[in-house]
């Protein structure tokens, strides 16, 4: 039986489902260029068909996440796939947060755990086990966290909805000025619950809170544009923001901890796509194992079909790595076309690391495009994480992002133990953990100011080609990471196509490219890992 998920919330996908096996998934914004596009994915379904090799009429259902009663654009949906018959499947709205339940615990290794979901939208607290998800307390609109985080965000002059991540890594810089201050802001109340006090926010179109006049009363006018000065002022505001989001996620976890009995947590959502936060949800609230998704809606909705409402089974794995993938033959021709100088080593990973560990950085494109957004192993930009200068180099040359974002390692699974508090499994770079202290002078460009990380785990059986990659870095120099950061300029999308990753490659200041079995360098009269031809 195959079953489309949908989402046109934010950053719209679609996701095909066939029984246990999840076939296809992509974001639109990979395939329209358009970041964080919203619209109806039409290029996403069309994908998706294309990959399993399908037409509309092999759809036995269509899941719509999110959508309203009453509007179940059937239509769209045969219109994206070029079919103009009569529907043949049914279709389904799926609610918001049990999409983002169904996507979490549905695609976890749990056989049953808790589940929080938290977004803008608000909050849903949820058990699970089986086939089946009960959902236990929600919070709604307009007693969100994450319209909370998103207030602040734009209030210190990043863009809401889109910057938060940027938000988590300033807090680091901050201290604990405003946390007591900020406790007003947001109430815990009994029974795993939260409230706002709406009179620090005023109401936003498209439902997101900006923050009202007793909010620039107590806490002053807001500060110089993002990226330009970082004051004082600013980072302690973050760094309380992002103490009261802790504050009320572990309040929720432990009270679901409590409730339910349960030793694993699954969590979904936007605003459970904060690493720092989740990282605390391990660490501090009682349970023993935590699964992110981070990309729950479309997939989401397919499987509250699949496995929820018809019994199939749940997906055994290999959820990440469902975007497009591409042959050798239109990598070489996209290289062809730009006019890119390239060879073909015999071994790409030993190859590439060989030149990352001489100061390069590189773009790693391999296989099927990774969910979410951050880059995960085949969309991926690779820098030596023991050169202290690969932060600010990346920042500066590659990605023309502020300089105050870290770097995420990217470690063999094997190894994190061996630097990481924990040691614990984040295939998804969705937790963050502290760098061991004698660690901290051997990684410093993953290390960031408050000695934490945003970690991926790197398996074998996950990805073999980049745990090769990282293998290779390893014997070379003794550290078994890479340090990295998604595949894009700031304000693209993570690259999907070969045309893409060299388009990128050529108007950033990457060093190297790794397409495929492919290899391109610049030449530069700098460069630290030296001119001789090839290399």
């Amino acid at each position: 039986m195959y079953v489309m998920g949908i989402s046109r919330a934010h950053d719209s996908a679609a996701a095909l489902v066939r029984d246990g096996e999840i076939v296809a998934f992509a974001e639109e914004e990979r395939l329209t260029r358009v970041r964080h596009d919203g619209r109806f994915p039409r290029r996403a379904v069309a994908y998706c068909l294309e990959q399993a090799g399908i037409g509309l009429d092999e759809v036995d259902h269509v899941a719509l996440h999110g959508q309203r009663t009453g509007s179940p654009p059937g239509w769209e949906v045969r219109e994206a796939a070029g079919h103009t018959g009569p529907a043949g499947f049914g279709v389904h709205l799926v609610e918001h947060h049990r999409a983002y339940a169904s996507g979490a615990f549905h695609v976890s290794p749990f056989d049953s755990a808790a589940v929080l979901t938290m977004d803008g939208t608000g909050t849903c607290l949820a058990v699970a086990e089986g086939d089946r998800i009960r959902h236990l307390r929600h919070v709604g609109h307009p007693h969100s966290l994450g319209a909370l985080y998103a207030a602040v965000t734009g209030y210190l002059g990043f863009r809401p909805g889109l910057d938060e991540d940027k938000v988590m890594a300033l807090a680091a810089y901050g201290g604990d000025t405003y946390v007591q201050p900020f406790a007003d802001l947001l109430r815990l109340t009994p029974y795993g619950g939260y409230e706002l006090d709406l009179t620090w926010f005023e109401p936003h179109a498209g439902g997101r809170h900006t923050v009202s006049t007793r909010f620039l009363d107590a806490f002053g006018p807001p500060p110089p544009p993002a990226g330009k000065i970082l004051t004082q002022h600013a980072v302690d505001v973050a760094f309380a923001l992002q103490a009261t989001l802790e504050r009320a996620g572990l309040h929720l976890a432990r009270w679901l901890r409590e409730t339910t009995g349960a030793t694993r947590l699954a969590v979904a959502g936007e605003t459970a796509m904060n690493p720092m936060l989740n990282g605390r949800l391990l660490a501090e609230s009682g349970f023993e194992e935590l699964f992110a998704q981070p990309a729950a809606a479309s997939l989401g909705a397919a499987l509250e079909v699949s496995v929820g409402l018809y019994g199939r089974p749940r997906p055994a794995g290999g959820h990440v790595f469902a975007g497009p993938g591409f042959t050798a033959e239109r990598m070489e021709k996209a290289l062809r076309d730009a006019g890119v100088d390239y060879r073909r080593p015999a071994d790409i990973a030993g190859h590439a690391a060989a030149r990352i560990a001489d100061g390069l950085i590189v773009g790693w494109f391999q296989g099927r495009t990774e969910c979410g957004p951050r880059g995960l192993g085949n969309r991926s930009l690779l820098a030596d994480p023991r050169d202290p200068t690969s932060a600010a180099r990346m920042n500066e040359r590659v990605r023309r992002r502020e300089p105050f974002l870290p770097l995420a390692p990217s470690c063999l699974a094997e190894r994190s133990a061996d630097y990481f508090a924990g040691g614990h499994p984040s295939p998804v770079m969705l937790l963050g953990f502290d760098v061991l202290d004698h660690r901290r002078g051997e990684v410093p460009a993953i290390t960031h100011v408050d000695g934490s990380a945003r970690v991926q785990t790197v398996s074998r059986a996950a990805n073999p080609l980049f745990h090769s990659l990282i293998t290779r870095f390893e014997a070379l120099t003794g550290v078994p990471m890479l340090a990295g950061a998604s595949f894009r300029d700031d304000d693209e999308p993570i690259v999907c196509t070969p045309e893409d990753a060299v388009a990128c490659y050529l108007r950033t200041g990457a060093d190297a490219l790794a397409l495929g079995p492919f290899w391109a360098r610049k030449r530069r009269t700098d460069d630290r890992a030296g001119q001789e031809a090839g290399r």
